[in-house]
This record gives C-alpha cells, sequence and structure tokens, in this order.
C-alpha cells in the first residue's frame, strides 16, 4: 500500500513538473513578444527622430528663406503655421512612442523578474521532489528487506516447531523437557521488530519533516 500511495505521487509530481515546464514555455513565449515588440518601439522612435531632425532642418531653411524674402512673408506665415502643427504632431507622436518603450521595457523587466522567480521555485520543487523521490525509494527498500527477514525468521520457527513435535507421545511426564528452551529463531524475529520500529520512526520524521 506505500508503495502504491509512492508511485500515485511520483505520477501526480510528474504531472506538476509538466505543467511547470509548460508554464515555462509560456512565459518564454511571451518573453519573445515583448522583446520583438520592444524592438519594433526603438525603431518606430529612431525613425521619429529622424523625421524630427528632417522637420527641424526644413523649419530652418524656412526661416532662412523668410529672411531673404520679405515679400512672401505671408506665404511663409501660413507655411511655417502649417510646419509648426505638424512638428508639434511629431514631437507628441515621439513623446508616445518614448511613453510605449519606457512602459514595455518596464514590463520586459518584470516579465525576466517574474521568469527567474518561477524558475528558482521549480529548480527547488524538483529538487525537493527529487529528494522525497529517493527517501520513498529508501523507504520501499527497506520495507521489502523487512518483510523478507520476518518470511525467512517465520520459515525458520515453522521448522523448529516442526521439529519439537513429537511423533509418539512418551509415557508420563518425562517427555517433556525440564526447562522450555528459546527458538533460536526469537533472536531473528526481535531483530526484525528492532528493523520495524526503526522503519516507522524514520518515516514518521520524513513524514513531519515534509509537512
Amino acid at each position: 500500500m506505500r508503495l502504491e500511495a509512492a508511485l500515485g505521487r511520483l505520477a501526480a509530481t510528474e504531472t506538476l513538473l509538466a505543467a511547470e515546464r509548460l508554464h515555462g514555455r509560456e512565459a518564454q513565449a511571451a518573453l519573445s513578444l515583448s522583446e520583438r515588440a520592444l524592438q519594433q518601439s526603438r525603431e518606430a522612435i529612431t525613425s521619429a527622430d529622424q523625421r524630427h531632425r528632417a522637420v527641424a532642418l526644413e523649419v530652418e531653411r524656412l526661416k532662412q528663406e523668410l529672411h531673404e524674402a520679405a515679400l512672401d512673408k505671408i506665404r511663409q506665415d501660413h507655411q511655417m503655421a502649417s510646419l509648426t502643427a505638424a512638428l508639434a504632431s511629431r514631437t507628441a507622436e515621439i513623446e508616445r512612442l518614448r511613453d510605449a518603450g519606457a512602459t514595455i521595457a518596464a514590463e520586459l523587466r518584470a516579465v525576466r523578474a517574474k521568469q527567474n522567480s518561477a524558475t528558482d521555485v521549480l529548480h527547488r520543487e524538483c529538487q525537493r521532489l527529487e529528494e522525497a523521490l529517493q527517501s520513498e525509494r529508501r523507504d520501499t527498500a527497506l520495507l521489502q528487506r523487512t518483510l523478507d527477514l520476518a518470511r525467512a525468521n517465520r520459515r525458520a520457527l515453522q521448522e523448529q516447531i516442526q521439529q519439537r513435535i513429537p511423533i509418539q507421545p512418551s509415557a508420563g511426564l518425562s517427555a517433556f523437557p525440564a526447562h522450555p528452551t528459546t527458538p533460536p529463531a526469537s533472536q531473528s524475529l526481535g531483530q526484525a521488530s528492532a528493523d520495524m520500529a526503526i522503519l516507522l520512526s524514520s518515516n514518521g520524521d520524513h513524514h513531519a519533516a515534509c509537512r
């Protein structure tokens, strides 16, 4: 029964390990998606910065033309207003992309920290389960050894009892020994009882430690 319980716990442990591995793979996939989104955001920020510099150069050129062409002042003012609005829009877009990049970076750090924590927990759990499995195997081996010893002692005791039964009873009380002797197997039975007590004690300590 203890062996069947140990096998059941082993199967449950393997199921738990499979679930933890699946969770780790899902976390890894989420991390890859976050890194790809962060790279795209960086590329978008770089492109926006380049457009921002191009627009700034265009504004400077238009300002220079404004100084050089006083007759086109009204047209230049209208164009400047349009370019200023475009610049403000691009600047707002750059700020939005920067904020999105910062948010993605924070999420990426959180995902990495969570993955590292999950990996540590999984590693500790695997070590604990491996230790529990080794302990169950030792308990099983000790139980089997104790059972074999008890069977051998029982056979020896039965043989001694059969040898001590007289074929034909003698007359009177002289047929019975004056002092009954202790079967040699009693020492082995005592040793088996001691082994069983040690096993039960070790199992109790082990289960108390697990709890």
